[in-house]
């Protein structure tokens, strides 16, 4: 695994994966989910990597402006940032690694992020885990969860504070315009864990839809990490 830092302003950290073994001259761009999300789904999303590279393909995670190993602070990040942050990682790919084809694994609010690259670049699989359609749904899920706190810590919580991430004033607003039902692609697929709501949503896009038995509990401030060895099996299936 190699760590860099990227894009124009060298404020995007990203992790690649060389391919081993037998390449296949295909890359797969894992574009992950924000605040805690991240942060809890990083162990499953190297794993993916890992085991994905292991079978000849490269492979890029990134972390978006502002979170994770970017040096920005998340109070300067902006949802249209992360989502030239995709295209901005969509494009490196090929110039590190030489690959002709990519596949986007997309996962939560990376879903609704990834509408601008699936405008501009073409892909030859799209694949969905847990993705969040709606952004105005997933601000009423990232408020009910901070009201859900025990009075002692929902009190500490700034108006402002998402999941421990300082935003700016006006993110809840500019999430309520993200929204993409539709998804361009090739072939897409979706793997779904046990606690996800909205499969009405999710069976407009694609007939290939894995459901998985394990609740990673998105929205809400649990620290554990999202880890499922049936999760990652089957979103590797999926594309080996």
């Amino acid at each position: 695994m190699e760590p860099f830092f990227f894009g124009e302003h060298r404020d995007l950290f990203g992790a690649y994966h060389m391919a081993t073994g037998m390449p296949r001259r295909h890359g797969v761009l894992i574009a992950g989910p924000l605040l805690n999300e991240g942060i809890r789904a990083q162990f499953a999303l190297r794993r993916i990597a890992e085991r994905l590279s292991a079978r000849g393909y490269d492979v890029l995670r990134f972390d978006y402006k502002g979170l994770g190993n970017s040096p920005v602070p998340s109070s300067n990040a902006r949802v249209a940032d992360w989502a030239a942050n995709i295209v901005t990682a969509a494009d490196e790919l090929p110039a590190i690694a030489g690959v002709e084809t990519s596949t986007l694994i997309a996962v939560r609010f990376g879903a609704c992020l990834a509408a601008d690259l699936m405008r501009k670049r073409s892909l030859k699989r799209l694949l969905l885990w847990d993705p969040v359609l709606d952004g105005a749904r997933w601000i009423e899920d990232l408020h009910a969860c901070r009201d859900n706190l025990p009075i002692r810590l929902r009190d500490a919580v700034r108006s402002n504070e998402f999941m421990g991430h300082e935003m700016h004033e006006g993110f809840a607003e500019e999430l309520k315009t993200r929204c993409n039902l539709s998804v361009p692609a090739d072939e897409v697929a979706v793997v779904l864990s046990s606690g996800y709501r909205d499969s009405s949503d999710v069976e407009n896009l694609t007939r290939h839809i894995d459901k998985v038995q394990y609740d990673c509990q998105w929205t809400s401030y649990n620290s554990s990490v999202i880890y499922s060895a049936d999760i990652i099996e089957t979103i590797c299936n999926r594309l080996i």
